[in-house]
């Protein structure tokens, strides 16, 4: 993630972690919910790298591997000299996820965690659909393989939509019981 997503995640931190709800949950949960979303930054060529854990378990393991495959297929297709377009959509109340009551009462009250935010179909769709032609069409583009990057999954730290995971206090995997209460 770029250095000021991560910064903005280290206040929000800040700020939300002193809130009594906040507290009381991380305690009542023995550290399981409410998990710090900020890490330490990964030093290495070019770097240091900022990065958050914006995985949700909860979607299953089949989900995360594709994701996963999908981001591998990019960065193997762009190191060979091809523009490609693999980004970041942030959550999206799509009749799937929200036909699970659980999901859907979560996704509720997740605004409460600041910045994070619950998209429409609709909106996710245009702007995913706009991110798609920028991705293809520009030739400064930072999916355009001329580009260069300190680090091959720097590819996914640009023009990515990720509906306030990246600044969020909390790890997404760790608000979902809170967001419900």
């Amino acid at each position: 993630i770029p250095k000021e997503a991560h910064d903005a995640a280290m206040a929000n931190y800040k700020a939300f972690s002193k809130k009594p709800y906040c507290i009381l949950m991380n305690l009542l949960s023995r550290g399981k919910m409410l998990r710090k979303n900020v890490r330490a930054p990964l030093e290495g060529e070019g770097g240091p790298f900022y990065l958050v854990n914006g995985v949700s378990v909860a979607q299953g393991p089949n989900y995360i591997l594709a994701k996963r495959l999908q981001h591998w297929r990019a960065i193997i297709a762009r190191s060979k000299g091809c523009t490609v377009s693999s980004n970041i959509a942030p959550s999206t109340s799509t009749a799937s996820v929200v036909q699970n009551r659980t999901f859907a009462w979560a996704y509720e009250g997740m605004p409460y965690f600041v910045p994070y935010e619950i998209f429409a179909p609709e909106t996710s769709n245009a702007v995913m659909s706009a991110i798609l032609l920028t991705d293809l069409n520009d030739p400064k583009s930072p999916k355009n393989p001329k580009t260069k990057h300190a680090n091959p999954n720097q590819l996914f730290s640009y023009n990515a939509f990720h509906g306030g995971t990246w600044r969020c206090a909390y790890e997404i995997d760790s608000i979902g019981e809170a967001s419900v209460l």
